[in-house]
């Protein structure tokens, strides 16, 4: 399984994709915070507001991620476990380690990348302010365990990557707004993305924080499952 996660890690970091949403990602991250700095009185009205000063600093990044997070996942991993497939690389895989081990080893390997991603945002941030926001960090990396945990069930689902490339793209754009809009809307036909996206949870408490990583697991269990069954 190890060699898998370092696989799809090191894959991530030669993809020019990646690499394009890592310097955007810290560029955003450094002109936000550089702005905060020249307007010292925006945190002052932030916190008269009943906000936290470290909100101001991570407004930028919290609004990529929870807006273009499924994009940019989307974008870099669609094809995570169908491309072995069509490429038929996966009857080789298959013979070394198991198929649990492969989508194990590929989310983790997906989600090393995000988290360092986050991180080097995070302390582009961190030096600009001078305090640390582990509440926002943890926030972030815990939506994105939500996102990458879907991509991948998506991903063993369909069999064809330019499938997975369109839904992409489609629920990329769709699943935030349809999240976001859930939220503050009481129409019947919004509740389950009100209870299956991770958008309600993340401004609750601690323990709430908690519930989109139980989802995301049983997304994973439920992709091991049915590549546990998938004809290769």
């Amino acid at each position: 399984m190890f060699h898998v996660l370092k696989h799809e890690f090191t894959d991530s970091f030669k993809s020019v994709r990646s690499i394009l949403i890592i310097l955007f990602i810290t560029y955003v991250s450094y002109q936000s915070a550089t702005f905060i700095d020249s307007n010292p009185g925006l945190i002052d009205e932030i916190m008269k507001s009943g906000g936290e000063e470290g909100s101001a600093y991570t407004a930028a990044i919290a609004l990529i991620v929870l807006v273009f997070g499924f994009l940019f996942v989307f974008a870099t991993s669609h094809d995570l476990i169908n491309k072995e497939i069509e490429l038929r690389t996966m009857r080789l895989l298959v013979t070394k380690v198991s198929r649990a081990q492969i989508v194990v080893g590929k989310f983790l390997g997906i989600m090393l990348f995000w988290v360092i991603t986050v991180s080097i945002s995070f302390i582009v941030l961190s030096i600009m302010a001078g305090s640390w926001f582990p509440k926002d960090y943890f926030q972030s990396l815990i939506f994105l365990f939500y996102i990458v945990s879907f991509v991948v069930l998506i991903s063993t689902v369909f069999t064809k990557s330019k499938l997975t490339m369109f839904l992409g793209i489609l629920l990329g754009i769709a699943l935030p707004i349809i999240g976001l809009v859930a939220i503050f809307s009481d129409k019947w036909y919004l509740a389950p993305f009100k209870y299956l996206l991770p958008y309600k949870y993340l401004e609750g408490s601690i323990g709430l924080m908690f519930i989109p990583i139980v989802i995301g697991v049983i997304y994973l269990l439920i992709a091991v499952f049915i590549m546990q069954r998938k004809d290769l």
